[in-house]
């Protein structure tokens, strides 16, 4: 019996440190996608309808680029660590450049509702718009990026001048944002 209280516990803590360190290799690849083709399944995502969690507002992707402002998502889950210092970087981001971007967290864990997500951005006081996302968006994004896009968090797609281009996955600091989106936008 002992046996199985020792071995178990490492066993587990192997398991559960496997899946959190794939959350931080980089991606191998790195496709740019303009939204000219709406139509098409790998982009439905950016039109489809969302809901800001704080607010019940409807939104789409596509229309808060419109609004000419960087538009950074990154997907999250709230059981994820990476996730959440990602988040906390785009919210020092936020705060030291209001109303320079717009930050999209989208939270692609089929598991986590709405509420639970408002919970979760309000408890760690992120900024930002959250929203639980469809499942038909999180197919969208993986028919857009590939299998990847769900199996390593958080990820970052970053939009200017009506192109969407995907970062990589892991945790960005502030800086590092700001630099990208100089750099694409520009």
């Amino acid at each position: 019996m002992q046996y199985y209280r020792t071995v178990f516990p490492v066993i587990m803590g192997i398991l559960i440190a496997a899946l959190l360190s794939t959350g931080c290799l980089a991606s191998e690849e790195n496709p740019d996608v303009t939204y000219t083709e709406t139509a098409s399944p790998g982009l439905a995502w950016l039109t489809a309808s969302l809901t800001d969690v704080s607010t019940g507002e409807r939104f789409s992707i596509m229309d808060l680029a419109e609004e000419g402002k960087p538009v950074i998502i990154h997907s999250f889950a709230i059981w994820c660590p990476g996730c959440s210092i990602q988040l906390l970087e785009a919210t020092k981001l936020q705060a030291a450049y209001p109303d320079e971007y717009t930050v999209i967290a989208l939270d692609i864990d089929p598991n986590d509702s709405a509420d639970k997500v408002r919970r979760h951005k309000e408890s760690n006081k992120f900024k930002g718009i959250f929203s639980a996302a469809p499942t038909d968006v999180t197919r969208s994004l993986v028919n857009a990026y590939g299998p990847g896009f769900i199996q390593s968090i958080p990820q970052t797609i970053i939009i200017c001048d009506k192109t969407a281009t995907y970062l990589e996955d892991g945790v960005f600091s502030a800086d590092v944002l700001r630099k990208a989106t100089g750099e694409l936008c520009n």
